[in-house]
């Protein structure tokens, strides 16, 4: 895990716990970019914590429904083409408090969505990445869901038979 300060913006205060302790995230904007499940699992999570997530899907990228089901509970969902929607992006952003992406480090880039661009943009704003391989290493610039990150660390030779065939993995 790694933080970093990426604006000189004052700290932003947020509203103290509602009535209801349960929801300690009421109040907050999440701009959820993620995909899979990783990330629509953390950002799933905030919702339920009482955070108003709006998911903003690609029009091109379809998922399985039912695990966009799972983990869309308890969120908003819109579809937005980032080259041909810019301007509706920058809507959202405006009244962002956190953005969540879900992409291998770099593939949001040519849509100006680094963490600084972000910072500039909405100062104060809290950014998350996700990525199946981390920002640095050799495996950093790859492409990896789940199922891929399962089998590179060795959990699904783990949940295996003894005869050596790879079992099935606990998430999918």
């Amino acid at each position: 895990m790694e933080r970093e300060r990426l604006d000189s913006a004052p700290a932003r205060v947020f509203a103290p716990v509602g009535r209801d302790p349960l929801l300690p995230a009421a109040g907050l904007r999440v701009l959820d970019l993620t995909r899979v499940i990783a990330g629509p699992v953390a950002t799933r999570t905030l919702a339920l914590l009482g955070a108003d997530v709006l998911r903003v899907d690609a029009p091109g990228l379809p998922e399985i429904a039912d695990q966009h089901a799972d983990t869309g509970f308890g969120k908003r969902s819109a579809l937005l083409d980032l080259s041909a929607g810019r301007d509706v992006f920058e809507e959202l952003l405006a009244s962002a408090d956190v953005v969540v992406t879900g992409y291998r480090p770099g593939a949001l880039d040519r849509f100006g969505l680094t963490p600084r661009a972000l910072a500039e943009r909405r100062p104060g704003v809290v950014v998350a990445q996700l990525s199946a391989w981390g920002a640095y290493g050799p495996w950093g610039d790859r492409r990896g869901f789940d199922s891929l990150v399962q089998v590179a660390t060795g959990v699904a030779a783990v949940e295996g038979s003894s005869a050596g065939r790879p079992g099935v993995l606990p998430a999918q």
